[in-house]
């Protein structure tokens, strides 16, 4: 009997009492199991469009950026002026002192300050000395937009006939500094040969920056 006794009292360990299934929660009923369902996809929809929102506000967010930038360089480009060549023309041929007659303007539409204007002629890749009293540079300071500028260089007579009859060739370097309204320094450069078959002069190069010109 004792014996019995101690058999019903001591139970072997894969026969303790477990926790009815009911109660662990773990099966569910099928119209819970559809609730549960519907609400783990309502979940990740929720997060996807989260994701959405944030990657369209990164984007938008660059877009803005870029719009910023792009306006910002069109800004500066309009709202800046502009010094060039407007043309180069030989003048008193026929006289004891031929010149070249450079022209020059801003073509921008805003006014050009502090100006330098710097012009050298090369004949037959020599560079042509000043004449008496002649200055390779003008300072006409404030250039404002559209108004002509002309700076002359004379030449001697033998080295203009030798240039009009093609037997030498005559380039001249222009370049010219100034400065923005901002105070910002600009810098132009432009080389132009003169042709001799068409009596004219033409362009040969050139730059619009300060620095790395071919010219100088």
């Amino acid at each position: 009997m004792s014996e019995q006794q101690n058999q019903a009292g001591h139970r072997r360990p894969d026969q303790r009492d477990k926790p009815s299934e009911s109660s662990t929660g773990q099966h569910l009923t099928p119209a819970e199991n559809s609730i549960m369902r519907r609400l783990t996809e309502v979940l990740r929809f929720a997060d996807f469009m989260a994701l959405l929102m944030v990657a369209a506000t990164v984007f938008s967010a660059y877009a803005a950026w870029r719009t910023a930038q792009v306006t910002s360089r069109v800004f500066a480009l309009e709202e800046r002026p502009f010094v060039g060549i407007e043309n180069v023309t030989f003048e008193q041929g026929d006289t004891a002192n031929p010149r070249a007659v450079i022209q020059y303007r801003n073509f921008g539409r805003i006014p050009a300050a502090g100006s330098i204007i710097t012009v050298t002629a090369l004949a037959g890749g020599k560079r042509v000395a000043d004449g008496s009293g002649e200055m390779s540079s003008t300072s006409p300071g404030m250039l404002s937009p559209g108004v002509p500028h002309f700076f002359y260089n004379y030449l001697p007579v033998d080295t203009y006939k030798a240039v009009v009859a093609g037997k030498e060739t005559l380039m001249i370097d222009v370049h010219a500094e100034y400065k923005g309204p901002s105070g910002n320094t600009f810098c132009y450069s432009e080389r132009v040969v003169f042709d001799y078959r068409s009596a004219s002069f033409r362009p040969a190069g050139g730059t619009d920056s300060c620095r790395g010109s071919d010219i100088f």
